[in-house]
């Protein structure tokens, strides 16, 4: 059932891959050729890894899958169920490190099979990568790095429909490689990314290689020759308000603000549901400064609260501040939107303190502020921002503000972006400027 972008192309004589699977150098395959995966179905543990802070493999039982089996899907352990892997956000990722290795003039087919088991068409999307192995980093630390672009990419939205049970696509990305690849001969790394804040599921994992067409050949090596695009990079850390679509709203909100492709920016999604200052000091290597960031935003304090520790979350910031200062990237920190007392379950829980959105400003939120000198660490209030307007606008704190009383709106992240975006934008700016008197 996986639909190829291209079909096999004839050989290209004589062309001789410089890569060494087993061992022994190998000729181009003419037609594709499929190269081992470790539990392409997700059927069992261990050979997929967490990319950032994954689900991960998780089973989904309950029902046949009789129209997934139909379609062609494997079950490698059927004593185990059908298993899937199981995606609940943009930072639910897996990865594998493959045995097979980057080869020279070859063009590589990756699919999976995308899945919407929720039966009313929301499926956020995700995102299939290819990259290799560099030659000292671990695999954790590789993640998200050496990464080929997609020469094209066939991603159709899986749909249900009133014959079937859940939606499903082939989902195929291809990418070719010229004479002289960037990681010749290093071990290919696989990437499955989640794709936003409802669940997904994915199955069936495969990698074709081919021999390169000359055409192909010659579009890969004028890729090589152009010299890549220094883009700076804005890694937004946080909790589950930053991970439920923040960088989004953000990247739009700059996308308005910039008329240079020298300061348009990546930004990159590190928000964490249920994480706090504490726990995210954990995963400050691999989900931020693996990535290399130029700028990162910091904001947390919701769940914070919730543990009611006002010391320890400041001390936690310092670190964080301290780690980031360190590798020479500007940090902006962002307070906490408000909680919604009369909507968030915990409002009866912080009545004797004030309240609960009342707590958390005078307990969290101030202590970030009093960390901001506005030189060296910058501040976002977006506390102070959504309050201020909450007074002009009584009604509007249900419009910002979700049912559950802590989660925004997509209007509330445009609220948030509006104040968010400018202060990245300064900062690009400033580097800009920066840049160019160095040179």
């Amino acid at each position: 059932m996986n639909r190829s972008l291209h079909s096999p192309a004839r050989t290209v004589a004589s062309l001789i891959l410089m890569t060494l699977l087993g061992g022994i150098i190998q000729m181009a395959p003419a037609a594709g050729v499929s190269l081992p995966i470790d539990e392409p179905g997700f059927e069992a543990d261990g050979s997929w890894r967490f990319g950032q802070s994954g689900v991960g493999v998780d089973g989904f039982f309950g029902k046949a899958h009789r129209d997934y089996i139909d379609a062609g899907f494997v079950d490698i352990l059927p004593d185990r169920g059908m298993l899937f892997a199981y995606n609940n956000g943009p930072q639910h990722d897996l990865f594998q490190v493959l045995t097979a290795t980057v080869a020279a003039n070859t063009t590589y087919t990756l699919s999976i099979i995308a899945i919407d088991p929720t039966f009313a068409d929301p499926f956020p999307g995700g995102e299939l990568r290819l990259g290799y192995l560099s030659a000292t980093a671990t695999p954790t630390c590789d993640y998200g790095l050496h990464l080929m672009t997609p020469i094209s990419v066939n991603a159709p939205l899986p749909e249900n429909g009133p014959d079937v049970d859940d939606g499903y696509e082939t989902w195929a990305y291809t990418f070719v490689t010229g004479p002289a690849p960037h990681g010749l001969g290093r071990p290919l790394r696989i990437e499955v990314l989640g794709g936003g804040g409802v669940q997904s599921l994915f199955d069936n994992v495969r990698l074709e290689a081919r021999t390169a067409t000359p055409a192909e050949i010659n579009s890969a090596s004028r890729a090589v020759s152009e010299p890549p695009k220094l883009t700076p990079v804005v890694v937004m850390f946080g909790d589950s308000t930053t991970d439920r679509g923040m960088p989004k709203f953000v990247e739009k909100q700059l996308d308005a603000l910039i008329t240079s492709d020298l300061q348009r920016p990546t930004v990159i999604n590190a928000g964490k549901g249920f994480d706090n200052a504490t726990s995210a000091l954990k995963r400050l290597q691999k989900d931020v400064l693996a990535h290399k960031p130029d700028i990162v935003t910091v904001s947390f304090g919701l769940n914070d609260t919730g543990g009611r520790k006002p010391d320890q979350f400041k001390e936690s910031l310092q670190q964080i501040i301290k780690v980031l200062q360190e590798a020479d990237i500007e940090v902006v920190l962002m307070t906490s939107t408000p909680f919604n007392n009369d909507q968030h379950g915990w409002g009866k829980q912080f009545q004797e303190l004030g309240g609960l959105d009342e707590y958390m400003d005078r307990e969290f939120c101030e202590r970030m502020r009093s960390l901001a000198d506005g030189k060296e660490v910058l501040l976002c209030d977006l506390h102070a921002i959504f309050t201020k307007a909450f007074k002009r606008d009584a009604d509007l704190i249900n419009k910002v503000i979700s049912e559950d009383g802590v989660h925004l709106t997509d209007a509330g992240y445009i609220l948030a972006a509006e104040h968010i975006a400018p202060v990245i934008h300064a900062l690009l700016s400033d580097q800009a400027t920066d840049s160019a008197e160095e040179n």
